[in-house]
């Protein structure tokens, strides 16, 4: 009896090894298709509708599971659905199949960031920042900033900024954070600066105006800080931002 069963467990081990030596062959991808539900998930993603843009990334992935765009686009669906350890193996798969394209680093980077896990972002947006193929590396070090505020390591945080800055002076939102972190370190003359810098870079940006009124309110300055409310009431006056600039506007009709 013990003989029998033995036969039958060395067949079976014959018959998996066996299996093992057939070649395997991959199916081809369909880049055509591929690029079809791509193309719809990312203006899914565009008119902020993850759900869509999820089915059409997965629809891609099985037509090409090897493009590491597609990967991308589904951590980006499955971050916007706060589905946050399946975005980070997707943006994982990017880079894995990019052969490290640091985009994705800056990617997961940000990921993280949302995911208040700081010292990873950092590594991360230190990765890309520091890989000489990336062409924004001033996004890399405003992350860097935003990590180090969030940690309270703040001349950690200006020194990022800055360094966002100097890479690229035309880059709005360094200069806007730069800007948060004078504000809330009481330094209203260099916030003033920085917001100033904001909305000039980017006139259509309401929370630049915001903050500049709320630097103009420390100041005492209520005219100007008028003036910044209504610009952001005109810019978006449905937003949050807006509702917040109406409140501030009663409370210096007073």
């Amino acid at each position: 009896m013990m003989q029998h069963r033995f036969y039958l467990s060395g067949l079976t081990f014959l018959i998996i090894a066996l299996t093992a030596c057939v070649p395997f062959e991959e199916a081809k991808p369909d880049k055509k298709n591929a690029e079809y539900h791509y193309s719809l998930g990312f203006a899914a993603l565009s008119e902020q509708n993850p759900t869509d843009a999820l089915k059409e990334f997965l629809k891609a992935e099985k037509y090409d599971s090897r493009d590491p765009e597609i990967q991308a686009g589904l951590a980006q669906a499955y971050w916007s659905k706060r589905a946050y350890a399946l975005a980070e193996e997707h943006y994982k798969n990017a880079l894995e199949l990019s052969k490290h394209d640091p985009k994705y680093y800056n990617n997961l980077a940000a990921l993280y960031l949302s995911m208040e896990r700081y010292d990873e972002a950092i590594e991360a947006f230190r990765t890309a920042a520091d890989n000489l193929l990336f062409d924004r590396s001033e996004l890399a070090w405003t992350g860097i900033g935003l990590a180090n505020y969030q940690k309270q390591d703040y001349p950690a945080a200006e020194f990022a900024y800055r360094k966002a800055i100097e890479l690229n002076p035309r880059y709005y939102l360094a200069p806007f954070h730069l800007g948060e972190l004078y504000f809330n370190l009481d330094r209203p003359a260099e916030a003033l600066g920085m917001f100033s810098r904001t909305v000039e870079l980017a006139p259509g940006f309401p929370n630049g105006y915001y903050w500049q009124g709320l630097v103009y309110m420390k100041m005492k300055d209520t005219e100007k800080a008028e003036q910044s409310f209504m610009e952001v009431i005109r810019l978006a006056p449905q937003s949050e931002t807006a509702r917040l600039a109406r409140n501030y506007l009663k409370i210096l009709d007073k």
